[in-house]
């Protein structure tokens, strides 16, 4: 039986090596004879090169197999490939291997005095409210003691959150319109907002209208519209809320996966952890634009 071997180059989707244990699977396609299944083992130590041999094919035109790549710390990874016989045939495209939500421990975030100027200013000047009861460790902490506080979960939407509105390409950098913190959560964050903030979005050919009923306003305010980001993924939504007595305006902000991402791995729809958008997730959708790479949180996962 004619045989031959599969280059595969192996990262997370910064394009990093990975050190994990990965089972790749080869399962020959219903139209393409010849070839059987097998599975490979093989521990990766920080390279992003593994070497698979001895995968059995037909001579001549070769067979066409879907190989899948999987990780004790990351999602399954699948593209099809023909493999040849007598040659180390170069894997159809890379493994960029998305990090699986259920085995993050914790997360390695930059410390306080260490963040972009601009959060360091939003978390010293935040004036932390409880409307739900999962708020109310925050309440009275600003500064370090309140980014300190917010444990892994929080503290990822916050930097993802961060991130996206200082991204230029995709957001026009609408951080700058953000004042006061008051509420930070799993899945979004609440703050006054410049009054200009409105405007902006809404003239800006980088967001659309979108529905708001899934936004529920703080106390006290009334909710006005909300605004969409248009790039494809890990979308930005801010939705508006004004004072009824002081006529002050806020805003929602949270990021949506969005439609999710189909191309080479597992589909990823209606992300959710404990019912609200997993911000580890929406970490791996800002990493993944093939366009914007540039969308980058600054943390790193503990597995």
């Amino acid at each position: 039986m004619a045989r031959g071997s599969l280059l595969l180059q192996i990262t997370d989707l910064r394009r990093e090596p990975v050190e994990d244990k990965v089972t790749i699977d080869f399962a020959p396609h219903a139209s393409s004879a010849g070839g059987t299944a097998m599975t490979a083992r093989a521990s990766l130590d920080g390279t992003d090169t593994l070497s698979v041999s001895g995968i059995q094919c037909r001579g001549g035109p070769g067979t066409l197999y879907t190989v899948t790549v999987d990780g004790e710390h990351f999602k399954p990874f699948s593209f099809f490939q023909m493999i040849f016989e007598k040659r180390d045939n170069i894997a159809s495209e890379p493994v960029r291997f998305w990090a699986d939500p259920k085995a993050i421990r914790d997360i390695a975030a930059p410390e306080f005095v260490d963040l972009p100027a601009p959060l360091r200013s939003l978390l010293t000047k935040a004036q932390m409210e409880a409307p739900l009861a999962e708020d109310r460790d925050l309440v009275h902490k600003s500064a370090a003691a309140l980014y300190d506080a917010m444990g892994a979960i929080r503290k990822a939407s916050l930097l993802n959150i961060f991130a996206k509105t200082s991204h230029k390409e995709t957001t026009d950098g609408c951080v700058r319109f953000v004042q006061t913190l008051r509420v930070c959560r799993q899945d979004r964050f609440f703050a006054t907002v410049d009054q200009r903030m409105r405007d902006a979005l809404q003239k800006s050919p980088k967001f659309k209208s979108a529905p708001d009923t899934l936004h529920k306003p703080l106390a006290n305010f009334q909710r006005e519209d909300s605004f969409k980001s248009r790039d494809a993924h890990a979308n930005l939504q801010v939705t508006f809320m004004r004072s009824l007595a002081t006529g002050e305006l806020a805003a929602d902000i949270d990021i949506d996966e969005s439609a999710g991402i189909e191309h080479g791995f597992e589909v990823f729809r209606n992300a959710v952890f404990k019912n609200r958008t997993n911000p580890f997730l929406i970490r791996e959708f800002m990493l993944a634009s093939a366009v914007e790479v540039s969308l980058d949180p600054g943390y790193n996962f503990v597995f």
